[in-house]
């Protein structure tokens, strides 16, 4: 999921009520505006693990 906020107050706002809900993986501000993507906390691991390549073990 994906939102935008016209400011930081904003965005801190929205996460203070909804941080037990969700879980924020990208945030990116672009001439002041801030832009989030987000997802529900239980989806979390399968999103953070989606690119996540595990090194190789070396002796």
């Amino acid at each position: 999921m994906e939102q935008s906020f016209e400011n930081w107050t904003d965005y801190d706002n929205w996460l203070v009520q909804n941080y037990d809900n969700f879980s924020i993986y990208k945030v990116q501000e672009t001439d002041g505006k801030i832009t989030i993507e987000y997802c529900p906390k239980s989806e979390f691991p399968a999103i953070r693990d989606k690119d996540y390549k595990k090194p190789e073990r070396r002796i």
